[in-house]
């Protein structure tokens, strides 16, 4: 979307960037969103994804409690359909910089 992160590419560190994950979205979608949602959809998701630190998480379940913690406090107003297109780009993130690997978020139809 932005000519600026053509050639950027989020670099491998220790843990995940807060404001990586947020450059790796502007990079990859397909339509517009304020910084602003961008940071509350990531801020929703960080805390569903803390909070099941060491349990296993459906990929479904992940995107369902974001959508809905969103929608329910009206934190974001998009269509849930592209609050789910920003979580998988924050999975993309971190299956990119190697913070995730595929066994660690299982979907019902696998990928």
């Amino acid at each position: 979307m932005s000519k600026a992160l053509d050639n950027w590419n989020p670099p491998v560190l220790d843990k995940p960037d807060y404001y990586d994950t947020v450059k790796y979205i502007y990079k990859h979608i397909e339509f517009h969103i304020s910084e602003d949602e961008a940071y509350t959809i990531l801020n929703a998701f960080i805390e569903k994804w803390d909070g099941s630190a060491g349990q296993m998480i459906k990929e479904d379940e992940l995107t369902a409690h974001v959508v809905q913690r969103l929608q329910n406090n009206f934190d974001v107003l998009l269509p849930s359909k592209k609050i789910k297109r920003v979580v998988e780009l924050i999975l993309g993130y971190l299956f990119t910089t190697g913070h995730f690997f595929q066994q660690e978020i299982s979907n019902n139809g696998g990928r």
